[in-house]
């Protein structure tokens, strides 16, 4: 039996940049939802479950890291990642207690690594 690949929220409101992400995801076989704000990505989390949620930093109206406060207490089952080119993005991580985070301009190997970990996690801890 085939298993469904693992779904991943992108909350990322740069077009270029929520496109050159999906593609790089996909490319794993990860099935990427991406929109363009903060409503939206509540919108999408009441509406289905997903296995991951990558959320930018710099958000029109409400901002990433308000999103994964808000994300880590109605859901807290899943993983974080905030993402920002921001050079204290690891400190607002922190503070959000976000799962992980990537800077915009590491290497994109990088973000594939830390997401396959952060989902083997989740599962494992749902199988524990």
């Amino acid at each position: 039996m085939a298993s469904t690949p693992p779904r991943i929220l992108m909350v990322e409101d740069d077009p270029d940049q929520a496109m050159l992400f999906a593609q790089v995801l996909s490319m794993v076989k990860y099935q990427v939802t991406s929109v363009p704000d903060a409503e939206s990505a509540l919108q999408q989390l009441a509406q289905s479950p997903f296995d991951l949620l990558l959320v930018d930093w710099d958000l029109p109206g409400m901002k990433g890291d308000t999103l994964i406060t808000t994300v880590k207490a109605q859901y807290p089952t899943i993983p974080t990642i905030l993402f920002s080119n921001h050079i204290n993005v690891q400190e607002a991580a922190a503070a959000c207690h976000a799962d992980a985070w990537f800077r915009k301009s590491d290497d994109i190997l990088r973000l594939r690594k830390m997401v396959a970990d952060l989902l083997e996690k989740g599962q494992s801890a749902k199988t524990d």
